[in-house]
């Protein structure tokens, strides 16, 4: 029974590294780095997002909106109940979040990951329409591969937030409008017309108030209340998003001006945020070396805000060359994931195969798989320190050479052996 449990482990083993090695060669061949999967995933995004406006707006003005015109629109949008909003303003977010996840951003891939959700739900627990036989699955697909597909969207930027802010903003401003249309008879004049609404919704969220337009009892009095209050929140996360990250950058680029010209050449880059990577900068800075380190996001700390940082996915060869990989002393791949120090040195390997190298072995049964990517050298702190604790309880002698468990240099020989 062992004997057969231990084949079937063996050949499962051998099964997936020959599918590592056939991804990594399609990466390599395909350049899959650049366009997969955010390129194919937002061509699929947008497409719903167009669908699904469609179709709000055929439920709600009996026809297209995208075929109507300007005058004709804003006509049937007068009658239209708030009940289609929702479906309409998934629609929107879908088509804006496309663009996000183009730049391969997380707050976009949370964003539609959200948006796939309800709008999933909405079909789920609502009477059927017509098109839910294609929607539901097409959602149901789009969301099981944004989850799987989750690590390709690492990237942040100020435009996907303001993107956001933007679409609250306006979404806001539209069912407000809309509902200030539904209540006009409550309003003293009376508000029957669009433009009038639209007047009104701007005028009361900017606290201007000129007092022409008031309302009489206290339904539309709790609707005002409501408008304020949900106008400063959008507001205030518009301001927070969009207007203070760009003053906040600014300013930074004005006070570390030492970031505009990084000399990122004859330097050591680092990959990771662990004890590890911390520790390897600081000594390597005491000897007056220069590094870069890549992290997959910002940390708010003094350590990281005062050194050269590069945010990104390490195994991605854009971030590599960004960080200065291909014109690097050495690069280490110091993350807590085997896996991912693995793909740093094939990218490294791939970019610039004369830079060295240094891998960390943080599980010791992943030391064969980390050998394959041929480091330069193969860091084994587990190892050491398990043969370290033995002897120390054993009363054993320390051996010299204990390094050498450690600092495993790929010679010729070992790198036959591996294949």
């Amino acid at each position: 029974m062992n004997q057969l449990w231990n084949r079937i482990a063996g050949t499962w083993a051998g099964w997936k590294r020959q599918r590592d090695a056939w991804r990594r060669i399609a990466e390599r061949r395909l350049w899959l780095d650049r366009w997969f999967p955010h390129v194919p995933l937002s061509l699929a995004v947008a497409p719903l997002g167009l669908l699904l406006i469609d179709a709000a707006g055929r439920s709600a003005l009996g026809a297209s909106p995208l075929s109507l015109g300007i005058g004709a629109l804003m006509e049937r949008v007068e009658g239209v109940e708030l009940g289609v909003l929702p479906e309409f303003a998934i629609g929107v977010l879908f088509l804006v979040m496309s663009v996000g996840l183009l730049l391969r951003s997380r707050v976009a891939w949370w964003a539609t990951v959200l948006g796939l959700s309800v709008s999933l739900a909405l079909r789920l627990f609502l009477p059927a329409g017509p098109s839910d036989r294609v929607v539901v699955p097409y959602v149901a697909a789009l969301l099981v591969l944004l989850v799987i597909n989750r690590g390709g969207f690492r990237g942040r930027s100020v435009a996907t937030p303001a993107l956001l802010a933007i679409f609250a903003l306006l979404t806001l401003l539209a069912y407000q409008t809309l509902a200030t249309l539904q209540l006009g008879e409550h309003f003293d004049p009376p508000v029957r017309d669009l433009t009038t609404a639209l007047y009104y919704v701007v005028v009361t969220i900017s606290s201007v108030g000129y007092g022409e337009i008031v309302p009489r009892d206290p339904e539309a009095r709790r609707f005002v209340i409501w408008l304020i209050v949900s106008g400063l929140a959008v507001g205030a996360t518009l301001l927070t998003t969009v207007i203070v990250p760009v003053v906040t950058r600014r300013l930074g680029a004005l006070l570390r001006a030492r970031e505009d010209i990084v000399d990122r050449s004859n330097h050591f880059v680092i990959v990771g945020r662990s004890p590890l990577a911390r520790n390897t900068a600081e000594e390597l800075e005491k000897r007056g070396q220069r590094i870069t380190l890549i992290l997959d996001e910002m940390i708010d700390q003094d350590f990281y805000q005062q050194r050269d940082v590069v945010v990104g996915d390490a195994t991605d060869l854009s971030v590599l060359r960004t960080a200065g990989a291909d014109r690097a002393r050495g690069v280490l791949a110091l993350s807590t994931d085997d896996a991912e120090n693995g793909f740093v040195v094939l990218g490294v390997n791939e970019l610039a195969p004369t830079v060295p190298s240094v891998a960390s072995l943080n599980d010791p049964k992943n030391q064969f798989r980390l050998k394959r990517t041929q480091p330069s050298l193969l860091l084994s702190l587990q190892v050491l320190g398990g043969q370290l604790l033995a002897k120390a309880l054993t009363g054993e002698k320390v051996e010299s050479d204990i390094l050498e468990k450690v600092l495993q240099l790929h010679t010729s020989e070992d790198q036959d052996s591996s294949v």
